[in-house]
């Protein structure tokens, strides 16, 4: 009894895990195929290609009364990283309505970062390569909090002024970026689209498809469930 009790509390636990991870989906289009049609699938990405031609291929179709009629899907896949201020109308061009199904899956634009200060490990690369500003900043701030200090430097004939200001055109003068491996990784911080256009070779049907994925999420499982969503709108 305490087992299958044990066995109850546990059973839910995977299937909200994976519920909460899954990517949001979003379509807009039909595609209209004949109950006897036999869909050959062109696809610019592997897992749609190979997905769709698996389910296509074991699905029970009508048997056609005379000549079997074959139609061409073909889908073409761009996944884009969702970096602040990136243009929806550069996303995918020729795919119509990406931005309004990219809302409907839930997408709001992040507000775009100017002049972010960086810290940690990257800020103190950057200080280390220009030194000479830091000096400079370092004495005009002792020189403001000590106004004494001043007055005695304008009335000493010999008193040393400020260092003249870094040449900007000497290299050794110039801020280093910190390298890759400071930065943080934009994978991690920004949502990722998924868009996927299927046409039918007779004209008489496409269907526009978008998968907004959260960082760290599983790329291929995202692709498989997008490519579900364009073999049921086939099938059914």
């Amino acid at each position: 009894m305490r087992l299958f009790l044990s066995l109850l509390i546990l059973l839910p636990v995977p299937l909200l895990a994976r519920t909460v991870g899954a990517a949001s989906l979003a379509s807009s289009g039909t595609l209209n195929v004949p109950a006897d049609a036999r869909i050959m699938v062109i696809s610019t990405d592997t897992v749609f290609q190979q997905l769709l031609s698996e389910d296509f291929a074991v699905a029970r179709r009508s048997k056609p009364k005379g000549p079997p009629q074959t139609l061409t899907l073909t889908v073409a896949v761009v996944q884009r990283l969702l970096r602040p201020g990136i243009s929806m109308l550069d996303l995918a061009p020729g795919v119509p309505n990406v931005a309004r199904l990219l809302k409907t899956a839930g997408y709001s634009p992040p507000a775009e970062q100017t002049g972010e200060p960086l810290t940690g490990d990257a800020a103190e690369y950057v200080a280390r390569g220009n030194p000479s500003v830091a000096a400079y900043q370092n004495y005009q701030t002792a020189g403001q909090l000590d106004p004494m200090h001043n007055q005695l430097d304008s009335l000493s004939p010999y008193a040393p002024g400020p260092p003249p200001p870094p040449d900007p055109r000497d290299p050794r003068n110039r801020p280093m970026p910190p390298p890759d491996y400071l930065l943080p990784d934009p994978n991690k911080l920004y949502d990722s689209a998924i868009i996927a256009h299927a046409v039918l070779s007779d004209g008489k049907g496409e269907l526009s498809a978008v998968a907004l994925a959260h960082p760290n999420e599983d790329m291929h499982a995202v692709k498989k469930q997008l490519a579900e969503r364009i073999a049921n709108a086939v099938l059914h």
